[in-house]
């Protein structure tokens, strides 16, 4: 067991002064965001509770009918609270993340916790190839697809079929005229076969790599982001080899307004 003392001094060397994406409570009165802090700790805790509905959904929707001993992988893991949630339930997750302070986050948490069957590494969702790290029972793919760039959009979904044996979960913002509006997207424009969409701003003109890198809830590099249309989604998830694909909407985290441009798929091979 690791005790209090330890658990701050490992925190203090995790670069405190970037916010952590995930809210951890490690006892004695050591959360990794703190109430006050309002701005983090709201968004940090609603990750949290899409990890609550993963371990009611996830049964329900694979072959498996069960999270334990399920081959998991949690691609755009962060700090690695879905990854350790699962693994907390009986599954065998790999997590891969891009920004290394993240992916040393998620390792730290995971060993306060003393949950083993979970690991964690460095790396590009873009890129990953499926001879290295194998395919997957379930694939979560969670708050990550809107912030890549259009012309990784059909390229993504290739990957995520070809690493997918039976489910696909993911959570994504897509462009409505509620969050054309909202987030001022602009276009709308086109990938490569014609998926249609809208383009974000991740980042400034100018932005310096280590200014991206440390703009922790941005995009990797990309200075802007696809949010393709609903329609297109569900098309190239049919395309790429899905043969069925569900919105859930019960349960869902947000409101039902929310809910219309941040939609939970579920596509099934």
């Amino acid at each position: 067991m690791i005790n209090p003392e330890e658990i701050r001094k490992g925190l203090e060397q995790l670069e405190p002064n970037i916010p952590w994406a995930h809210y951890f409570n490690f006892g004695d009165g050591i959360e990794t965001v703190l109430p006050e802090e309002e701005k983090f700790y709201k968004k940090a805790v609603g990750l949290g509770k899409l990890g609550n509905l993963l371990l009611d959904v996830v049964p329900l929707n694979c072959r498996r009918g069960s999270i334990k001993d399920l081959r998991l992988l949690d691609l755009a893991s962060a700090e690695g609270v879905h990854s350790i949630k699962m693994a907390q339930s009986g599954a065998n997750v790999l997590g891969i993340e891009g920004r290394q302070l993240y992916v040393e986050r998620a390792k730290f948490a995971a060993q306060v916790l003393g949950v083993e069957n979970v690991s964690f590494q460095q790396g590009d969702v873009r890129t990953v190839d499926p001879s290295a790290v194998g395919t997957f029972e379930f694939v979560l793919f969670s708050g990550i697809l809107h912030h890549l760039g259009q012309d990784d959009f059909e390229g993504m979904l290739k990957t995520l079929a070809n690493l997918t044996e039976d489910t696909l979960f993911i959570y994504t913002h897509v462009s409505t005229p509620e969050s054309i509006e909202r987030f001022r997207l602009t276009g709308p424009v086109k990938t490569q076969n014609g998926y249609q969409g809208y383009v974000f701003r991740e980042h400034k003109d100018n932005a310096s790599q280590e200014e991206k890198y440390r703009k922790v809830r941005a995009s990797l590099d990309n200075t802007f982001s696809f949010w393709a249309t609903e329609k297109s989604l569900i098309d190239i998830l049919v395309a790429v080899g899905f043969k069925v694909i569900s919105k859930l909407i019960v349960p869902h985290l947000f409101g039902w307004d929310e809910a219309s441009y941040r939609p939970l798929f579920i596509a099934r091979r």
